[in-house]
């Protein structure tokens, strides 16, 4: 990430097909894969029934790149690369930041009302292990 993976300047904010092709890019660059077009395509497209082209993606990762949530480089042989300049935890907790002043709630009580009151067993155990490492 060149700017640390900030997101406290303001941004544009992302819209749904933006947002799918940013997480597509931060699934394919945490998996140590090169983020590349075909990559992408290749990740969107899983189990999805309308699939996108490389067109799209390319389009969408430009206005993402206006926006300045990545940059888009080339490799040696001229293939497109994704390059996220926000990292994924940093634009997740911005976004809880934001709801949950939209809401007038505290982050706390913004996760306990996404979580709901509801949770498994399994997400239970997982929410503790998480609250644990905060230690």
């Amino acid at each position: 990430m060149k700017d640390g993976g900030e997101i406290g300047k303001k941004r544009a904010d992302m819209t749904l097909s933006e947002q799918e092709v940013m997480r597509a890019i931060w699934e394919v660059t945490e998996s140590g894969e090169t983020a590349t077009t075909k990559t992408v395509r290749k990740r969107i497209n899983e189990g999805r029934a309308e699939k996108l082209y490389g067109q799209i993606i390319y389009a969408h990762a430009a206005h993402l790149a206006e926006k300045g949530y990545l940059e888009i480089g080339r490799t040696e042989n001229g293939n497109r690369v994704y390059i996220p300049l926000v990292e994924k935890d940093c634009y997740v907790a911005e976004q809880a930041r934001g709801w949950a002043e939209f809401w007038r709630e505290s982050r706390t009580a913004y996760v306990m009302m996404v979580l709901g009151k509801s949770l498994s067993k399994e997400e239970k155990e997982e929410f503790g292990r998480y609250l644990d490492e905060l230690d």
